[in-house]
Parts: structure tokens; sequence; C-alpha cells
């Protein structure tokens, strides 16, 4: 059969303008699995190329699909039904499926709501839609396809759930030849790579809890892991086709210490250079690990600090501290990891504007720390937070299901959202106006060949220098 995927765009200006960072790879892993299985594919990450709808589906009334399969995130999910109506009145005969978190946590609202939608998968599709597709090629019966949602007279008829995929090296490496773009990394809009640039994900779930996260309910907190060697054998192949650098998009890299240094050992056993980017919890990164890691060539790490006060972080379910977040950072700088990003959210309903100054101030006394992304807390479906809104009715889903809604804006909070956006911005102002961050940002990069070539990059996109504007204000 002949099946087009995409990947959506939110449809919406940001904030900060931020081009498609990183390549849709669950529809890379599902191109790999249908073309093994002879039929024909073609990916469009529309987050990349920003086609209008109406371009977006005459190129898909072009391709005349049998199916297509569109990826349904909380924030793209408004855009991804707009697609959706649109290729069903430019091509009536098509199936049109959708997949991942929103459309898994939303599935009955979304069959109900919108009738030119005719079948959802649940969570994991590597398996499910293969299974779907050679269905719908037979003309059998949907309901004996484990893990999906679809219509039958009306009514929303949901199947057994799927296994969720246990054997990881099983899985076809995710088919790259399907972009047709080249992708860098960015962080708020500014580039944070200079070479060809792809994704890895090394292992599926997360065995934490917390609460504004949707990762634990999508895989049951059950985690799953590739072995070493099926990681650097694919590692070996992006290097061996010119990627410069591999970002890991994990839900937990640094959760098993000693895979994640025999994947290091590996890399460095074969003679693999690449520049790496990580993300990892606080309270698993250790010295040995991350100097591993430098030493296989991590240059940017991730680290969810969330918060300065113990109260909000145990309201976020995270189970961490400050005082971790702290030594994580400096752990990461002692290691020779270049550069360290914090992640924190603000806008917990908890939260006073004094507590979320705390954790400004928290971050502005962090050494070693390169940037922060400060972010406001949001609630999607599937989230515990969510769940919790709703059980306590403040948050109607008949409403929002169909987007997210912040926090504070459905919650009894002490902040509303203006307040909270005007100190966020005052806060990014702060932070990159001292003297001292912007003498030591200096010369680190004039030490550096890696931020050098960053810094070049980022000068011959000029259209990026509007984000730098923002963030200092102007």
């Amino acid at each position: 059969m002949k099946i087009v995927l995409i990947n959506p765009n939110t449809g919406e200006k940001e904030r900060i303008e931020n081009e498609a960072a990183w390549p849709p790879l669950g529809l890379l892993y599902l191109g790999s699995v249908l073309r093994a299985e002879g039929h024909e594919v073609k990916v469009i990450d529309n987050a990349r190329s920003g086609l209008p709808v109406e371009k977006l589906s005459d190129r898909v009334g072009r391709e005349n699909p049998d199916v297509v399969g569109i990826s349904a995130l909380t924030p793209t999910f408004g855009q991804a039904i707009k697609i959706a109506k649109a290729i069903r009145e430019r091509i009536p005969e098509t199936k049109l499926v959708f997949g991942n978190y929103h459309a898994t946590f939303e599935h009955r609202r979304l069959l109900k709501k919108y009738p030119f939608v005719d079948c959802v998968v649940l969570r994991e599709g590597e398996r499910t839609f293969p299974e779907l597709i050679t269905a719908l090629e037979k003309g059998a019966e949907m309901k004996r396809v484990k893990g999906i949602a679809f219509r039958r007279r009306g009514r929303v008829v949901k199947t057994p759930s799927a296994e969720l995929i246990q054997e990881l090296d099983s899985l076809p490496f995710p088919d790259r030849s399907l972009l047709e773009q080249e992708y860098h990394s960015e962080l708020v809009g500014i580039l944070g790579s200079a070479g060809k640039f792809t994704t890895l994900l090394s292992s599926r779930g997360c065995p934490h809890g917390c609460k504004y996260c949707a990762c634990s309910a999508f895989s049951f907190r059950r985690v799953r892991f590739r072995s070493p060697e099926n990681v650097v054998a694919e590692m070996e192949m992006l290097y061996s086709q010119g990627y410069e650098e591999v970002g890991f998009v994990d839900d937990n890299l640094l959760l098993n210490a000693k895979r994640v240094e025999k994947i290091c050992d590996l890399l460095r056993a074969r003679g693999i250079k690449l520049n790496l980017w990580a993300e990892g919890r606080v309270d698993q990164a250790t010295v040995e690990s991350l100097k591993k890691l430098s030493r296989a060539g991590c240059r940017t790490i991730y680290f969810g600090i969330e918060s300065a006060n113990q109260m909000v972080l145990d309201y976020y379910g995270k189970t961490t501290t400050p005082e971790m977040s702290r030594r994580a950072v400096t752990n990461a700088k002692k290691a020779g990891i270049e550069n360290v990003i914090g992640s924190f959210i603000v806008g917990a309903p908890i939260e006073t504007k004094r507590d979320v100054e705390r954790t400004f101030n928290f971050a502005l006394g962090l050494r070693g720390m390169d940037f922060p992304q400060m972010n406001l807390l949001s609630l999607t479906p599937g989230m515990e937070l969510w769940n919790r809104a709703v059980r306590d009715g403040f948050l109607n889903p008949e409403k929002y299901w169909e987007a997210a809604v912040l926090a504070v804006n459905v919650l009894p909070s002490f902040l509303k959202e203006p307040e909270l956006i005007e100190l966020v911005n005052g806060f990014y102002q702060d932070f990159i106006k001292r003297p001292s961050y912007l003498l030591s940002q200096v010369w680190k990069t004039l030490k550096s060949e890696y931020r050098l070539k960053i810094l070049l990059a980022n000068v011959k996109a000029g259209s990026r220098l509007t984000t730098i504007k923002q963030l200092w204000g102007g």
C-alpha cells in the first residue's frame, strides 16, 4: 500500500521564533518497519517545512496514498485536525489514522467529534500500525488488531491493548532517508549545533511519576533498553553517513549508569567521533557517568531542575532536591561537558511570587549552568496534574481536551498568566545581561572550537538575532 506519514506543525506563531529542531523519529521508525513489509512510504515533516494546510493537502493529494498517518501531540493537535479535514476533502477515499500521545489519551473524544478520522493507533505503533495496514489491505475486521480505537455504528470501539515492545533491538533503525531536509538543534530559537544533526533513542519509558509529564501513563512506567551494541551500531552507521551531532531523546538516559558507560566505551573503542547531546535527571548525574559521556563526545546536557522550592518539587512528584541539582551542574562541569542547560517550571498553583523569584535567584546563582529554560506549567491530557484538576472539578475536559492549558488559568493560584510571563521575561534579561555571565561565555567560546563553530553558524543565520533581541528585551 501507499502510505504518507505526517508530522504537523503547531500552526501558530511562536513567542520565540523556532524552526523544527529535531526530526520526527517515531515516524521514521514506522517508515522503516512499513518499508520492510513492502509498502511505499512518504514522510512529510510539516513542523520543519511549514507548508500551509492547503498546500500540504494538495501535496498529499498528488501522492494519492491509501492511508495517511498523522502524529498528534498536544501542541500540534489542532493543526493535525485541520490537515486531516483538508486531506479528507481532497481525497475522500483515503484512510486517516491518528497516533502518538494526544491521540492515545483522547481517542474517544477525537473519534466522536471528528468523523473524518477513521482510526487511532494507541501508544507504540511499530507493531500495531503495520497490523492495521494489513487488515485494511485484506479487508479484514479491524477489531482483530490490538491497540487501536475506531468507530462502529456510531460508537467508539477500543480493542485490547497491545503489548509494549520489549525487544527494542528487534526494531530496524529509523530510516532517515525518508527525511526531505537537514536538521539542526536549537535552544529557544538559537542554533545549538553547527554540523549535520539527528536524534537517537536508546531506551523507552521512565519509572518515575513526575506529575507534569505524561510519559509514565503512556509507557505504564515501564522502561525498556536497547543493548549498548545495538545503539553503537546505529551511531556507527550515522557517523559513516556524515552526521556530526546526535541528540539522545530517551525519556531517562542516565537511569542505567553501567549501560550508558558501556555505550561510551564502545564509541571510543570504535573511533566514532560524534558531538553528543543528552538529557538526564539530577539524581542520576554522577561524576563517573558524566566523565564517560564527556570523553565519548558529549558537549551538551539538559537537566530537569524544575524548581528551587522543595514544596514545589514535592507537588510535582519529582523526588529530587535543589541541592541535587546544584551538584549535578557541578559534576557536569567537572566532567568537562561544555554546555549545561537547566530546565525549570514555574507557575504551580501553590507558588507565590516570592517562590518564583526564589527559583530565579537559584538559577542566577548556579555556577556552571550556561543557559536556563523557564517553562510555564501547562496541563495536558495524560499527565497526573491534568487528571487531578479534572477530578477536583477545576478543569472541564470537554472544554479543554484539544489543547494545553496553563495551570494558573484553571487552578486556584497565587499568580496569573500575564504576571508570570512578565516575571519570566524579566528573569531572562537579568540572566543574560550580567557582565560576569557574558564574560564567562565569551571566554568559554574563545577556548572552544566547538562553540566557535556554533557561533559562526548563528552569525550566518542572521534571522536568529531576533530571538536574542527578544531575550535581551529589545
